[in-house]
């Protein structure tokens, strides 16, 4: 059943919504978009029913509509009507149905491989304009994630959702649309194909440092020092090491 979550932004208020109706009816997209990227709400969480969604932000019922049509037309969203309905996360699989790059392609087919080898293409396009289009906000925002990886080693899927939001967030940097989409999709993928994996009970607290790192370099801008940090964070990725085990239970197991 889905829950009912309390939606709090994370330590930090984002820039007041803007004046006119599609803007701010844009700004509450992305605030909500934000916190889904955070980790704070995740799939099948109730996000409220458009009238509670109004007067959270204080805005026109035209505004939570047309705000809705934007998260939906994303695919980050599904609107349900009737007693407990409401707007609801949409699930990884229905994202990858519904987002505006899918083109139809046939994801059905793609292996984990085929990610790999896409995401280790697009990823330091995103890491580069994340180095240059990020504000100390973006980087707090990061590091609070980063925090929540941290909290939960012994948590596999927990660490793995709030993984795949540290990287969302670092996603929304870029200004390149196309890119920015497909790479999200691209998560979803295998957000949802590793959900159906095995994960050993405490995951290896190196995989904090390597995103500890690639934080750090992003923040200091584009150089030697973040495509060193890219290339250790592909060769984790790519060998799986985020999900090794601790060496205590290495050494047990």
């Amino acid at each position: 059943m889905a829950k009912t979550m309390m939606i709090t932004v994370m330590d930090m208020n984002p820039p007041p919504l803007p004046g006119s109706r599609l803007s701010r009816a844009e700004a509450l997209a992305r605030e909500v978009e934000e916190e889904i990227s955070a980790g704070v709400l995740t799939t099948g969480d109730r996000i409220g029913t458009k009238e509670e969604l109004r007067q959270r932000f204080n805005v026109a019922v035209a505004t939570v509509n047309e705000a809705v049509k934007l998260l939906d037309t994303r695919g980050l969203v599904v609107a349900r009507p009737g007693p407990g309905g409401g707007v609801f996360v949409a699930s990884p699989a229905s994202r990858q149905r519904n987002g505006p790059l899918i083109m139809g392609f046939p994801w059905t087919e793609a292996t984990t491989a085929d990610y790999h080898e896409v995401r280790g293409a697009l990823e330091p396009l995103i890491c580069r304009h994340a180095a240059r289009n990020h504000t100390d906000w973006d980087i707090r925002a990061l590091q609070a994630i980063l925090a929540k990886m941290q909290a939960n080693l012994d948590n596999p899927q927990a660490y793995m959702r709030y993984n795949s939001a540290f990287h969302r967030r670092i996603a929304k940097l870029t200004s390149n649309a196309p890119l920015r989409s497909l790479y999200l999709t691209l998560l979803d993928f295998f957000e949802q194909d590793l959900g159906r994996e095995p994960f050993p009970a405490v995951l290896n607290p190196v995989n904090i440092d390597i995103h500890r790192e690639l934080l750090s370099a992003i923040d200091l801008g584009e150089g030697p020092g973040l495509e060193a940090a890219m290339r250790r964070h592909d060769e984790h990725r790519v060998s799986l090491g985020m999900f090794s085990p601790s060496e205590s239970q290495a050494r047990t197991g």
